[in-house]
């Protein structure tokens, strides 16, 4: 029984998918209120850009299919995508979840990379805000800190030293193999995998060294629940 629990965000407490698809359909709005294109055809076009290429140059590459292309354009569609409000949803066994282990009195906090505005705007429109003891935006720390640098863990566990005595009573959950437990598990916290369906998810055809590897893995809240809190 751990006595405090840190989270990934993206993929891990919501699908990130819906937001990035929450942002394409606030571009598409954006670009048809300005220039009277179809909505659902300049979203089906980065949707499939995505899948085709990547995230690198959707925007890139949607306007000079439509003749827009300028530096100024990109800039407008990247601010439009990153300041917009989500419409997302958190996976439906993580509000139970969060909400059964803070009842028992074990800490929680959230620890997400990213640019720090657009992980908080997430944040909020999944009205996770309230429910976490405290949230670290890697971001405001500096590049260098993102995920798997140890340093926003160990701000976590500082943040903690009254509730934990050693990192061994704290887990981190995640879903990114390449980066969510390299950290947890070299400071000697436990590390737990939500192993959904995403683009983060293991191969498993590939072996991953013990360090980057979660201890646990269970395939949703569920479960996690199960194995390690109601067994």
């Amino acid at each position: 029984m751990y006595k405090a629990m840190f989270f990934d965000l993206d993929d891990t407490l919501y699908p990130e998918m819906t937001f990035v698809k929450s942002g394409f359909k606030q571009v598409a709005r954006f670009i048809s209120s300005r220039r009277k294109l179809d909505e659902g055809l300049l979203l089906d076009e980065m949707m499939y850009l995505l899948k085709k290429n990547g995230r690198g140059r959707i925007f890139d590459d949607l306007l000079e299919k439509i003749g827009l292309y300028s530096e100024e354009w990109v800039k407008m569609l990247l601010y439009v995508y990153r300041s917009h409000k989500p419409d997302i949803q958190p996976f439906k066994d993580v509000i139970p979840f969060l909400l059964y282990l803070k009842r028992t009195g074990v800490s929680t906090g959230l620890i997400t990379d990213g640019i720090a505005p657009v992980q908080q705007n997430k944040v909020n429109a999944l009205k996770l805000d309230g429910i976490f003891d405290f949230i670290i935006y890697t971001d405001t720390l500096g590049k260098d800190c993102f995920k798997p640098s140890p340093l926003p863990f160990q701000i976590a566990l500082e943040l903690l030293r009254e509730t934990i005595e050693t990192p061994k009573e704290a887990a981190y959950v995640g879903d990114n193999v390449w980066k969510d437990f390299i950290a947890p598990n070299m400071l000697g916290m436990g590390s737990i995998m939500i192993g959904r369906e995403s683009e983060n998810a293991p191969d498993r055809n590939i072996a991953y060294t013990e360090s980057a590897s979660a201890k646990q893995t269970f395939a949703d809240f569920t479960e996690l629940y199960e194995k390690i809190f109601n067994s």
